[in-house]
């Protein structure tokens, strides 16, 4: 049945001109049909076209091995025949090694050259010598004549503690934390008074009713997990409290 519905219907005029002369057309032909013949080459060409045709997957890199195919190159004739081969033409190629000259963007100062790889009768030891000696430092290097302040500074924070807080600023921070924990919060006062954060949290807290509300939100936020996150914050404290107690 599948192959009846899929089979291209022919009229019983088709049929009797499909059979051979003399007899009767087969009972199979409806299973055995070719198709129309055309007087039109254009659509000859475009049935031919159209069985020939591939499918669209075959016309795509969507494999691997596809891509393989499409970029694999192959190398200029020039390459793979020698010069002076009959049927090829003539390339000229070096016979000899060649030195290709690719100097550095910048070369080295030698005011930054190390004694050590200087040569024996470099005059460049005495003058280091020389300038090491005024400068009162056993290094070769120049350093007393280095001015520290024509280089750029460092935009980083300084890790060293400052103490410039006073305990007017500490009862001054306490009091702001107290008054509106909200405005106040303790990465604004350690960015007004230039401190860090552990420094803020050291001496002022917040008051209990700021406190109660905020165990609530983190409450509120834990009742929304699933079971993964759950699961996944429990093991991540078991880890911490173990790594505490040195069993990691």
């Amino acid at each position: 049945m599948d192959a009846l519905a899929t089979r291209r219907a022919v009229s019983c005029c088709h049929r009797a001109l499909l059979a051979p002369s003399g007899t009767a057309a087969p009972s199979r032909a409806l299973l055995t049909t070719t198709p129309r013949p055309t007087t039109s080459p254009a659509a000859a060409a475009a049935v031919a076209l159209g069985a020939l045709s591939l499918p669209s997957g075959a016309r795509t890199k969507a494999t691997a091995a596809r891509t393989r195919r499409a970029l694999r190159i192959q190398p200029h004739y020039s390459f793979l025949h020698p010069p002076n081969k009959p049927g090829y033409p003539a390339y000229e190629r070096p016979t000899t090694d060649e030195i290709i000259f690719n100097p550095p963007s910048s070369a080295a100062s030698v005011y930054h050259t190390p004694v050590k790889f200087l040569p024996k009768a470099d005059p460049r030891r005495r003058t280091a010598a020389l300038v090491a000696a005024a400068a009162g430092t056993g290094s070769s290097t120049p350093s007393g004549l280095v001015d520290l302040d024509a280089f750029p500074t460092v935009n980083m924070p300084d890790a060293r503690p400052r103490h410039h807080l006073t305990k007017a600023d500490i009862e001054e921070m306490r009091r702001l934390r107290t008054a509106d924990p909200v405005t106040n919060s303790v990465v604004t006062l350690a960015r007004r008074y230039e401190c860090s954060q552990l420094f803020v949290l050291m001496c002022c807290h917040a008051p209990p009713a700021h406190r109660a509300k905020m165990r609530e939100e983190e409450a509120k936020v834990r009742a929304r997990w699933g079971p993964r996150r759950r699961s996944a914050r429990e093991e991540r404290a078991r880890r911490n409290l173990m790594l505490q107690n040195g069993e990691l």
